[in-house]
C-alpha cells in the first residue's frame, strides 16, 4: 500500500526591509494624495498686490553729447510695485536709483541718476511661471547737469539753490567747475553752471517671474529704455537706447 503526500509548497516570505517599506509606502501615497488639492489652491494665482525690491542696471551716455560710442554702466536699487487685474494683465510701476558713477557732467548727463516708469505688463501665467511684455513710459533724472549761467554769476532758474554761492565767480583766482567750462551763447561771458535735468524715457522689454510659493516670486527683466534729451527727434542721435535689466524678489498678496 503507498501513501501519498502533498507535495511541499514553497512559503514566500518578505524581508523585514520590504515589510517596512510597504507600510512607509502605503503612507506616503496617502500624504500625497491628501496634500496634493491643498497644493493646488494654495498656488492659485490669485494675488492682486506684488510689492518687491531688486537690483538695477542700466547704460547710459557719458562725455558725449548723445552718440552711442561713449556709454556708461550704472548699478542701482530699486522698488516696483505692480497691481492684476487679472493673471494676464496688470498696471507696473519700477523706481530707481543710481549714485554718483564718477564721470564728468556734461550737457545731458551727470550725477545722481533716478528713473521712474509706470505702464503695463501682459502675458500668460500658471501656478508658478510667469511670462509678460511690458510697455512703460516714464522719465529719467540727473542730478548734476551743466547749464547755462549768466555772466553775472547768477545761475539759471532751474540751478541748485545750494550751489549758487559756489558758482558765483570771485576775484581771487580758486578751482572751480564753473571756470572749466564756456557755453556756446551770444554772450562771450556766458558760463555753465550745475542743474538738475528730466527727459521723457520709454522702457520696453521681457519680464519671467517663479513662484516658489503662493505669497514669493523671483523676477528678472530685461529691456531697452529709451530717453529722449533736449532736441531730440525719433531715430536722431539724441534719442539714444539704453540697455537695462533687474532682478527682483517679490512679495505677493
Amino acid at each position: 500500500m503507498r501513501l501519498l503526500f502533498p507535495a511541499p509548497t514553497k512559503r514566500v516570505s518578505l524581508s523585514s526591509t520590504a515589510r517596512l517599506a510597504l507600510p512607509l509606502a502605503a503612507i506616503f501615497a496617502l500624504v500625497v494624495a491628501c496634500t496634493s488639492p491643498a497644493r493646488a489652491q494654495n498656488f492659485a494665482d490669485d494675488s492682486k498686490w506684488e510689492l518687491g525690491g531688486h537690483y538695477a542696471f542700466l547704460t547710459l551716455p557719458s562725455q558725449c553729447t548723445g552718440g552711442s560710442t561713449c556709454e556708461t554702466s550704472n548699478s542701482g536699487l530699486g522698488a516696483n510695485v505692480t497691481y492684476n487685474f487679472s493673471p494676464w494683465i496688470g498696471i507696473d510701476t519700477e523706481m530707481d536709483f543710481f549714485g554718483d558713477n564718477g564721470s564728468a557732467p556734461t550737457n545731458l548727463t551727470g550725477g545722481n541718476v533716478t528713473e521712474g516708469l509706470f505702464g503695463l505688463r501682459f502675458g500668460p501665467t500658471t501656478r508658478r511661471w510667469g511670462l509678460y511684455s511690458v510697455i512703460r513710459p516714464g522719465f529719467v533724472n540727473f542730478g548734476r547737469v551743466l547749464g547755462p549761467m549768466a555772466a553775472s554769476g547768477t545761475p539759471a532758474p532751474s540751478a541748485d539753490s545750494a550751489a549758487i554761492s559756489s558758482l558765483a565767480p570771485t576775484p581771487a583766482p580758486r578751482f572751480s567747475a564753473v571756470l572749466n567750462y564756456q557755453a556756446s551763447s551770444t554772450s562771450p561771458m556766458a558760463m555753465l553752471g550745475f542743474t538738475r535735468a528730466t527727459d521723457f524715457a520709454f522702457n520696453y522689454g521681457e519680464a519671467i517671474e517663479y513662484r516658489p510659493t503662493k505669497h514669493l516670486a523671483l523676477r528678472l527683466d530685461v529691456g531697452d529704455t529709451i530717453v529722449s534729451y533736449p532736441g531730440a527727434t525719433l531715430g536722431s542721435q539724441y534719442h539714444q537706447h539704453n540697455f537695462q535689466i533687474s532682478e527682483a524678489i517679490v512679495f505677493r498678496f
